[in-house]
């Protein structure tokens, strides 16, 4: 199932298509640095534990954005706590 939607404005706009990218819980940041492109490398990781009781974790997401964007997502995200 593929879903659309748009954001952008009238001029200019941006059309998402959602193919159905899995939902994934995260509880770890494991990576967390700026490249010399300005690119954020980020890594999420979920963590369990085994049967012995180790804790591990599992990089669960890898993402690579500008460093612009990633401002962005701080911005917004902290206007969630507002």
């Amino acid at each position: 199932m593929v879903s659309v939607g748009k954001l952008g404005t009238p001029e200019e706009p941006v059309f998402i298509f959602d193919e159905g990218a899995p939902a994934l819980f995260v509880d770890l940041i494991t990576e967390l640095e700026v490249d010399e492109n300005d690119i954020v490398r980020i890594s999420f990781g979920a963590m369990s534990k085994n049967g012995d009781g180790v804790e591990k974790d599992m990089i669960a997401v890898r993402i690579r954005m500008p460093k612009n964007m990633a401002w962005k997502f701080c911005r917004d995200l902290s206007s969630l706590e507002r």
